[in-house]
């Protein structure tokens, strides 16, 4: 077991104003979580504590920083998570961009991060408490850093805490970015609760024999995946069974249920959740389930709201909370929660989220209410016209795993003449066989209609190139399309 200590930096060798390469002038600290407390004008802190990380990456890289912001490469090491809370907690503003982050990427955000951060420290001082900025690409492909408020971020985690039962006995699996928002639940709130988190390397996910070793040396009770993350998983396992895993959050996309029911037998004493949120807004909605709901539901539900958060339906301009929502509702989802964004840090500046005139964020989002449950219809601004009909590109992807035949799918429009042409992408599941053009089309006509079915389908040998948030990179996957 590798076990990287805490390290932090005398913050006096720091001069305000003038940025400094991190990973210089350490002293040995205690191990982190991450806990509220309140600092003057009740800002809220996040404090170290007794929160331990193993494994992880030793490798170093050289970030920027000054007393007022930071801006870090997510690699997976205590010193990370330690000198974030650092600058949060000095009201500062904490930025963490993803590993593969080119030069001219990291430059931009530090020259956004430092004016923003200095603006806002000579008007406001630290009395309004830190700001962690993360990176998100949403559908649009186009980076933006979203502003979380410390205040925020704090109730999230005492929210993940109380429902996940966090404690000092948590060992929970982290598998995903650490500049992508799901690891606020599997690490900063695990941190918080004196737990331990195994911080899985990002660049090793498809390595079996790696995952295995993690799965069978440190035995977690808790794991969050995304649909490639859980395929992976399953695939590592080789057909051993690890009831030591208590729960396990999916979130992120469909997963088809012949790997629902494979992640069942994998995690036989765990009870699952289906998490829905988005980085402005974070954690929303979940659906708990045992291992046979997980595995025999045909379609998950979105669940229901986490307590505090609000979520309404917006049906042609009609807007009704989902408690009030009539049956067969179907609309857009507006939601507020307590740990809502601040805005987007763009040009030096905050941007204010696009929310309604009452504080709604609209999710983009369709959703159908029936039968006392909330089911996904796919986005909205991922709808195309094909032929004189509407398509939406994500129900493609989705109706590609649904049929279990396929890891991961990406689908995307080109509009070349003589006429428009859909294309999807797809991956062979980690635990399945080679899958053909053929099989995957007659398989995905089950439930599509026929103009909605895709002119070209392209299999991948591997899996997908994946962005800094860990969702597949569409411009590489289309250069590779194209080159073939």
């Amino acid at each position: 077991m590798h076990v990287h200590q805490s390290k932090r930096r005398e913050a006096s060798t720091w001069q305000p104003g003038e940025p400094t390469p991190l990973g210089r002038d350490e002293q040995e600290g205690a191990p982190m979580t991450l806990t509220a407390t309140t600092a003057k004008a009740a800002a809220p802190r996040l404090e170290l504590s007794a929160g331990t990380i193993v494994e992880g990456e030793d490798k170093r890289t050289d970030d920027v920083a000054s007393l007022e912001y930071g801006i870090y490469r997510a690699t997976k090491n205590r010193r990370l998570i330690d000198e974030c809370a650092e600058v949060l907690n000095r009201g500062g503003v904490a930025a963490l961009v993803p590993t593969t982050a080119t030069e001219t990427y990291l430059k931009s955000v530090a020259e956004q991060v430092e004016q923003f951060a200095r603006s806002r420290h000579q008007a406001e001082g630290t009395a309004s408490g830190g700001i962690l900025a993360l990176p998100t690409s949403g559908s649009t492909g186009t980076p933006k850093l979203v502003a979380i408020p410390v205040a925020g971020l704090v109730q999230f985690l005492q929210w993940g805490q109380d429902y996940f039962n966090f404690d000092a006995t948590t060992l929970s699996l982290s598998l995903s970015p650490w500049n992508f928002d799901v690891s606020l639940l599997d690490t900063w709130a695990v941190l918080s609760s004196g737990g331990t988190v195994v911080a899985a390397e990002a660049a090793r996910l498809h390595d079996a024999a790696y995952l295995a070793r993690l799965l069978d040396e440190h035995r977690p009770t808790f794991v969050q995946v995304v649909p490639s993350t859980l395929d992976a998983l399953i695939n590592a396992a080789g057909g051993a069974t690890y009831p030591s895993i208590r729960n396990v959050v999916l979130t992120g996309g469909v997963v088809a249920q012949p790997a629902r029911a494979a992640a069942a037998k994998l995690f036989p004493e765990a009870t699952f959740h289906n998490v829905y949120g988005a980085t402005e807004v974070n954690d929303c909605l979940i659906e708990t389930l045992s291992a046979q709901q997980f595995a025999g539901t045909e379609t998950l539900p979105l669940g229901m709201p986490i307590a505090g958060c609000e979520i309404y339906l917006d049906a042609d301009g009609e807007r009704q909370p989902l408690h009030e929502a009539a049956e067969a509702t179907h609309g857009e989802l507006l939601v507020r929660t307590p740990w809502m964004a601040d805005g987007y840090i763009h040009e030096g500046s905050m941007t204010p989220l696009p929310v309604t005139a009452d504080a709604l964020y609209p999710m983009k989002d369709q959703a159908l209410w029936a039968n006392g449950q909330l089911m996904y219809q796919g986005r909205r601004d991922r709808v195309v016209k094909v032929r004189g009909q509407r398509v939406n590109l994500e129900e493609l992807e989705n109706a590609a795993r649904r049929t279990g035949l396929v890891g991961m799918a990406c689908a995307w429009l080109t509009d070349t003449a003589p006429a428009e042409e859909l294309h999807m992408a797809y991956t062979t599941p980690d635990h399945g066989t080679a899958t053909t053009g053929l099989q995957l089309r007659m398989a995905m006509s089950a439930t599509l209609p026929a103009f909605a079915m895709p002119n070209h389908l392209h299999a991948f040998a591997g899996p997908f190139p994946l962005n800094g948030n860990g969702k597949p990179d569409l411009p590489t996957i289309k250069s590779r399309v194209e080159s073939e």
